[in-house]
């Protein structure tokens, strides 16, 4: 492999994660949008109809995303604040992981709304 090669390879690798960071983001403000009107804590998922990670909101505010994380023994929420990839902890529920966020946030306790969002649409079809 030249050099060139290696430079256009990595060129490939960094675009490849300008566009997953972009998508990322389009999502994360999807789902906010979301949760506009919700008051209180809410959490919906990143990617509809994929409860794997969800975001986490109070009054329509980005508290951070919980992700299930599965060991093959046991699941587990773990809780990741806005603006940071460093995780707060495992939680048993979705809505411990939820409520461990609002009070890292200086929200205190409270009860978690879901919001499923909308299942993706198939592809190809029209929107309704």
């Amino acid at each position: 492999m030249t050099y060139l090669d290696q430079e256009a390879m990595a060129a490939l690798h960094a675009a490849r994660l300008i566009v997953v960071n972009a998508t990322w983001h389009l999502r994360e403000e999807q789902a906010l949008g979301r949760l506009a009107g919700a008051r209180g804590l809410a959490c919906t998922p990143l990617f509809p109809g994929h409860p794997v990670i969800q975001i986490v909101a109070y009054d329509g505010r980005l508290l951070g995303r919980a992700r299930r994380q599965d060991d093959g023994h046991r699941a587990r929420w773990v809780a990741v604040p806005a603006g940071t990839a460093r995780e707060l902890g495992a939680y048993r529920t979705l809505h411990g992981a939820a409520r461990a966020l609002s009070r890292r946030s200086g929200h205190g306790r409270h009860r978690v709304t879901d919001h499923p969002g909308e299942a993706p649409e198939p592809s190809g079809a029209p929107p309704s």
